[in-house]
């Protein structure tokens, strides 16, 4: 998702801004749609405004681009506000991305300290009720001006409405999540997560049902989009349960066949072959890890005699991901999947090759602690009677 996001060439709070190629699909669209009832929300809003002169020639379409661009500057300074709460928990903000449905802020991690995400969640909706505030005190300061009275006073309106919205209890929305995290303060974070699930489902129904009696399209987008990304989060926290209290070094593999910088693309297609491995981590003579080596990068080097003199050296990689066997499986897990699930090095405090983890290798450590719950909540059965 969001693989076709441009980075803006700023930072806001020191925070990466992205642009996804649906917002520059939406936005003349939302730009269009604004300005072809503008008549029609001074009307709904009851603005003290004379509709003519804004209904005149180009005037709507350029006031509906303004209005637009306003509407997704408040949304962006929204994910602003849930980012610097989450700075005071010491949770590292990613980037803030605009796309079709508004906005997301991408955070490395949940805290999990009491209460910490009903907070995060809470001040996006805290800081739209301000935006909105400030945008209804400058519409009443420029009255006298038709244009952006009509441009503050549909921004100080949107902007209530963004924040009423955010606010109802469907994951991923606010709401949602503060609703998980109060839940969390009773009960385990899996089942907060589960009821927060199931009532966001209904809700996402709810919500497409609207979208199709109305024809509304964007609340059967956003319902479809609630719908799918409940099902994420409920994954997420089950895997993050799952992998609770495990280390990497409890699950990773530890017997490491490596490679010389100076071994031949022949003689390494050959152990490739015999050992039945598509990947070797790279060490130089001081045991030191210089690269990592794998089938892809043999892949379209031909078959001529000096091709195969070729030493890894010349065409390993040397971006290398790893991750430090102290360090949490969650954590490990994070880093792959950020990584599409490519195996992780794993070094000591000196940075030595330690050791590899796979997906396979959470994989197998999940089942494990699925298969343990699941003998703890049955439990072994004493006495009674069958019929």
């Amino acid at each position: 998702m969001f693989r076709t996001a441009y980075r803006l060439p700023f930072r806001l709070l020191g925070i990466p801004v992205h642009l996804d190629v649906t917002f520059l699909l939406i936005l003349p669209i939302l730009a269009w749609m604004i300005g072809r009832n503008v008549g029609l929300y001074i009307e709904v809003l009851e603005l003290p405004i004379d509709p003519t002169p804004l209904q005149e020639g180009m005037t709507p379409f350029l006031l509906g681009f303004i209005a637009a661009i306003g509407l997704f500057v408040s949304i962006l300074v929204h994910e602003l506000g849930h980012c610097v709460v989450a700075r005071r928990y010491g949770v590292y903000v990613k980037r803030i991305i605009l796309w079709v449905l508004g906005g997301l802020a991408q955070f490395e991690r949940l805290p999990r300290q009491r209460g910490a995400e009903a907070l995060i969640a809470i001040a996006g909706p805290i800081t739209s009720f301000l935006v909105g505030a400030l945008c209804w005190i400058l519409f009443l300061s420029v009255r006298a001006n038709a244009m952006l009275a009509f441009v503050f006073a549909y921004l100080s309106y949107m902007n209530v409405f963004l924040a009423a919205f955010n606010l109802l209890p469907a994951l991923p929305l606010d709401g949602g999540r503060v609703l998980r995290s109060l839940l969390a303060l009773r009960v385990p974070y899996l089942r907060a997560t589960q009821v927060s699930a199931s009532i966001s489902k209904s809700l996402a129904v709810l919500m497409g049902l609207l979208g199709f009696v109305f024809f509304n399209v964007f609340f059967v987008l956003i319902a479809f989009f609630v719908y799918m990304a409940v099902s994420g989060e409920s994954q997420i926290a089950a895997v993050s349960e799952m992998l609770q209290g495990i280390y990497v070094q409890d699950v990773m593999t530890r017997k490491v066949k490596t490679v010389r910088p100076d071994l031949g693309v022949s003689d390494l297609l050959q152990r490739m072959l015999e050992e039945r491995h598509l990947g070797y981590p790279v060490l130089d003579e001081s045991g030191e890890m210089v690269g990592i080596i794998t089938l892809d990068d043999v892949r379209g080097l031909g078959s001529s005699q000096e091709t195969r003199n070729i030493t890894a050296n010349e065409i390993m990689s040397r971006e290398i991901s790893t991750i430090k066997e102290s360090a949490s499986a969650w954590e490990a897990f994070q880093k792959m999947s950020r990584n599409n699930f490519r195996r992780l090095m794993v070094v000591d405090s000196n940075g030595r090759l330690t050791g590899i983890l796979s997906k396979t290798d959470l994989i197998r450590a999940i089942q494990v602690r699925t298969v343990g719950s699941t003998l703890e909540t049955s439990g072994p059965r004493v006495g009674g009677s069958q019929f």
